[in-house]
This record gives C-alpha cells, structure tokens and sequence, in this order.
C-alpha cells in the first residue's frame, strides 16, 4: 500500500468477503512473511520455517478457516486512523458473523483492528527487511513536519458507502490520484513509500467476543450486568475512600508515577 487510508477498506473487504484465490493473492501481496496476528480466539507469533512455511502462511489458514464457518459476512469499515509516525493503522469495523452450522446464529459485533506497518518497496512484502532503515527515517521525518503544524496523513478519514465493491473502491481511489490528495507522491515531488502488514490485533471489548460464545445473548447480558455493577461499586468505593482522594489532594500521599520512555 501506498495510500492506507485509501487502499485499507478494499483490503479488508477483499480479506473477508471475496474469493479464496482473491482472498490469498490479498494477503500475500500486503503481510509480510513473518507477520504476527492475534484475536481473543486465535493467534500466531512472528515465525518462519521457510519461504513458504511460515506465519503468513498460518494467517492465511485463520482467514480461510473464518470464510469457511461463515461464508456470507456483512462486514462495514466505519473509519480508518493512520499514525504515520509510528506506523500504526486503527479500523473501526462493523459486522456480523454467521455460523452456517447453527441455524440462526448471528454475532453482531463492533472491533478496532490495528495494523502495525513497516516500509517496503514496490517489489512487494519481502522487501522490508532491506528499507527497515528507511521506515525509519520516513518516521523522523513525519515527526518533524508534525512539530511545526503541517499537515499530514495521519489525520483521521472516515470511509465512504461500506457497501461499494471492491472493484469501486479502488476507482475511487484511481479517482483521487487526480484530485487534490497526494496518491502517489508528496508534494515535494518525492515518491510515497510502499507500506506492508507485519501485525494485525483485532481489539474487542469484553461485552463484543462473549458474543461469539452466546447464541441466545445471555452472556452478552450478564457481561453488561457485571460493568453497570462495577461503575456503582466504583461510586460506593469513591465516598468510602474518600479519605485517600483527601491525602492524594494534600500531598500526604505521593501520587506521582513515571513516564515510560521507549
């Protein structure tokens, strides 16, 4: 990817809703060989046996294990948040997932997907290794263009009509190569660097993955139970600790932590 903001839906509607062959050619042509990936029901380290048994390999499986469960999935990009400076992409997804197998399942769930990215070339994922440096660079880079307030890329954009195809999304995204957003190079003149997938979290909230484990929502009721319960004891607990807030306010009771430093 050049363009992830642009080019991310299409991607992940290729990875959920298209072909197999589609749905492989998608994979191998964005994640990196040895790219992580982890759900709260699967999930694979970073690993690599050989050019072709590898983690990426394994990916592919978990893909193709989830179109087998639930071939038909309605599936929304609501946004996409691109961190150009540490290469991080957050989506915001909608969907719901049906098991074939059991007549009426359907788990309506909401979930942020973060996508870690490393900076390739165009031959393709197997050469990030060689531009890791570059990456690097390119973060410094977007650091400092972010100190002195000029715009960039890492600007939240909301996604158009989730229900265009594929084949529409990338004519838009054509379509903008000739409007006032930089496609396929920086104001400068300078050619935009080819992005790759090396993790992918998919992040659900508790009351979201017991969806999956309950096919009549019962678990998904007694989770939301348990948090109104936990924000009342929160209430409770602040009057009768009271005391504490007291000292914290005074200085009596050190309060002051330290800044993580990477």
């Amino acid at each position: 990817m050049q363009n992830p903001l642009l080019e991310t839906p299409s991607l992940i509607h290729t990875l959920t809703q298209s072909a197999p062959s589609q749905q492989r050619a998608a994979l191998y042509a964005h994640f990196t060989p040895t790219a992580s990936f982890t759900h709260p029901f699967c999930a694979t380290s970073s690993w690599s046996l050989s050019p072709t048994l590898n983690s990426r390999w394994a990916i592919w499986k978990i893909y193709q294990w989830y179109k087998i469960m639930s071939p038909h999935i309605s599936l929304e990009v609501l946004s996409v948040t691109f961190n150009e400076e540490h290469l991080k992409l957050y989506v915001d997804i909608h969907q719901h997932f049906r098991l074939w197998i059991v007549p009426g399942y359907d788990a309506e769930v909401w979930l942020t997907t973060v996508l870690t990215l490393a900076v390739g070339d165009e031959r393709g994922p197997e050469s990030v290794g060689e531009s890791r440096m570059k990456g690097q660079r390119h973060g410094v880079e977007t650091s400092r263009e972010k100190e002195k307030g000029e715009p960039g890329p890492w600007s939240y954009a909301a996604v158009a009509d989730p229900t265009t195809s594929t084949t529409n999304a990338n004519a838009n995204a054509n379509a903008n190569a000739d409007s006032n957003v930089m496609v396929n190079g920086d104001e400068d003149g300078d050619a935009k660097p080819f992005y790759y997938i090396t993790a992918q979290d998919d992040l659900y909230q508790t009351s979201e993955w017991i969806k999956f484990l309950s096919v009549l929502g019962i678990a998904h009721l007694l989770v939301v139970a348990w948090m109104f319960f936990a924000t009342g004891f929160s209430v409770v607990g602040s009057y009768v600790l009271v005391p504490i807030t007291w000292a914290m306010e005074t200085g009596r009771l050190t309060t002051r932590g330290r800044r993580i430093k990477r």
